[in-house]
Order: C-alpha cells, then structure tokens, then sequence
C-alpha cells in the first residue's frame, strides 16, 4: 500500500496536468488552513466575490442581467431572503439571511451557473471568480441597515467617483441601475426577489419609510460612515459589536480542525414538517388539506403552492414530495418547480407570503 507522502506527490503531479495552478494544488495538499465557512439557521451574511486576479466579471448590460436572472431563480429556490445587492465591474456584493443554513449551497449554485455562461459567452478559460466568495455574519439588529446603505453606496466610493462634487455623486448614485438601490427609493422599481424588510424600520408608511431611507443613505455620500468601517475592519468572521465578534470567533475556533476541509462549518438546520405547510396552504386557500394529498388536480393552484413550498422548505425528495401530494411523479415535481421558478405570476403572492410566515414562525421558536 503506497504511503500517505507517496499519495500526495501523485496528487501534487497529477492535478496541474488537469489545469490546477501548483498554488491551489499545494491548498488542497495541505498548508495554511482557509477561513471555515459558517453555515447555520437565520444568519445574516455580508457576501463578496470578486473576479479573478480582480479582473472583470460583467462585460455587458446582458451580463447582469443574466446574473440578477441567475440570482433571483436561486433566491427562490434555496428559500433565502435577499436583503441587498450591488454588481460592480469586477465584483459584487450580496446581504441574505439564511432560514435553512444553506449560504455554502445557494452560492455555490450561483456562481458556478455565472461562471459556466461567461466562459461560454465570452469564450475566456480558466477560473472567472477568485477563489470562494468571502462571507460574514451580519449582527442584524445592530448593523443590517448600516451594510445595506455600505451595499447601495459602492459605486460612488469607487476612486473614479471619489473626485466628484456631492451633486455629481449623487446624480450617479440616483442613476445607477445596478443595484437594490432603486427598488428601496421607488415603489415603482421594487423587484419581487428583494426583501425590503429594512424599509420597516423607518416607518409604517411605505412611502415615508423610502425618503427617509434615501436620507440616511445621502448622509454618506461623501464621507465613509467610520463605525461600520472600524466593524468591518474587526473581524475576518464577523460584523457586530464586541460580544458579538468574540462568540463568533470562539464559534469558528471550536469547530476548525485545521486542515483544507475546515472550509465548511454547519451547524444544525431546521426544515418546515410538510404538514405544517400542508395546514398553512390548507387555511389560506379555505380547503381541506387532505385535498392537497389527493390524486389529480383538484386543488388546483393550492396544490402547486404546497409542492413549491416543500421543494423549498421541507428538505425532501422530489420523489418524497411527490408521493406525498396524491402520488406524483419526480418529474412531475420537477416541472411544477420548474414552472413556479419561470414566474408563474398566478401563485407569487400567495407563495411568497406563505414562505414568510413558515420561516418568520421557525425564527420566533
């Protein structure tokens, strides 16, 4: 049996022949362990990626739109809420919460889809985005609207910008399509796979609550809001006030085992039972849930609501999911889920409100 140090040398002559640098090959053998990734239950995260060697990611108007396409698909189906984004040249920035510790998958999914349309579209080989994404816990009662106004602020702060009078940064500001930004000043600009659940802090009236968010937002136009930079600047792990930070860090510390694999930690999730979303289905639409579980169409739009929700919450098979709704097939399953996600503008409502309860009902326990 070769040995262990044999093993490696193979590996470490092998990989750079199928296109890996000898940099990563030596991260994969072993060295300086990378940050562990965090995944659990409700977390807020600041995320950033960036392009490889800094390099551009976005070429075109068709670029991001792409992406917000990419983005607002695994929004739905990893079941995270999306608080804010930004899309650079050369990077971006999202802020989600995570109801089902997901953050490792959702962005795994994300960017692997970008990153196999640019090098299709653009015919550029080799990696598109450097490395992982970069990813910290948010501290949300602290600091999730000062990350979100950070988020809406990037393409001002650029070094091209910073030579600009107050006007002049705030009529690109005002301009840039790229970001949350618009949906969180104008009603009329709101995207259905935004959460502007921060809007709620400043005020009952909607309307209001947008031109106080744009104040707060304009207040930093020109200087840096110097508390958040300091947080930020704290903690590879974290964004939060001291306490926070510091059981953060013992959490990651606890869990690091010092090697490669470190690169992803969860802790214990949580799913939503499928009869829970049965009963809430069942009370919103005014049926009886065992409709729900009979064979055929029945129920109708009720039914495509519960298998939507149960690919997204109840951590089940499709062949589970679809034993359980009146025997359906996988595919079946499949095509419904695939349906809901091209925007089937007849169950959105009801489909969204109904997550947000199922999950704001899980944070509450």
């Amino acid at each position: 049996m070769p040995s262990q140090d044999g093993v490696r040398l193979k590996i470490y002559t092998l990989l750079p022949t199928l296109g890996f640098p000898r940099r990563s090959v030596r991260g994969i053998l072993g060295g300086m362990a990378r940050p562990p990734r965090i995944d659990f239950a409700d977390a807020v995260y600041h995320v950033t990626s960036r392009g490889n060697g800094r390099a551009r990611i976005f070429w075109s108007d068709a670029d991001r739109l792409r992406f917000l396409a990419q983005l607002a698909d695994n929004v739905h189906t990893a079941a995270v809420l999306l608080y804010a984004y930004v899309l650079m040249d050369n990077h971006f920035h999202l802020l989600v919460r995570t109801p089902r510790a997901n953050l490792s998958r959702f962005m795994q999914r994300l960017l692997t889809a970008y990153a196999l349309y640019a090098r299709y579209k653009h015919r550029r080989p080799g990696h598109q985005l450097q490395g992982r994404f970069k990813a910290k816990l948010v501290e949300d009662e602290v600091y999730l609207r000062a990350v979100t106004r950070y988020i809406h602020l990037n393409p001002v702060k650029i070094a091209a910008c910073r030579k600009l009078d107050r006007r002049a940064r705030l009529r690109y500001l005002e301009g840039y399509r790229w970001s949350s930004y618009p949906g969180y000043v104008d009603a009329k600009q709101a995207q259905e796979f935004l959460s502007y659940d921060v809007l709620k802090d400043y005020g009952k009236q909607l309307a209001a609550a947008r031109r106080r968010y744009r104040a707060y937002t304009h207040a930093c136009l020109l200087e840096d809001d110097r508390p958040l930079r300091e947080a930020m600047a704290a903690s590879r792990y974290a964004i939060g006030r001291s306490a926070f930070v510091e059981q953060t860090e013992k959490l990651v510390e606890r869990q690091r085992t010092g090697r490669v694999q470190d690169e992803d930690l969860a802790l214990p999730r949580w799913t939503v039972p499928i009869d829970e979303i049965d009963a809430a289905v069942a009370r919103r639409y005014r049926i009886d849930r065992q409709e729900l579980q009979t064979h055929g169409h029945h129920a109708g739009s009720a039914k495509v609501v519960a298998v939507e929700l149960a690919c997204r919450l109840s951590g089940l098979t499709q062949r589970a999911i679809g034993r359980h709704y009146g025997r359906l097939s996988a595919s079946a399953v499949c095509a419904i889920h695939r349906k809901v996600r091209e925007n089937d503008h007849a169950v959105q409502p009801r489909l969204q409100s109904l997550q947000t309860h199922l999950t704001a009902k899980r944070r509450l326990r």
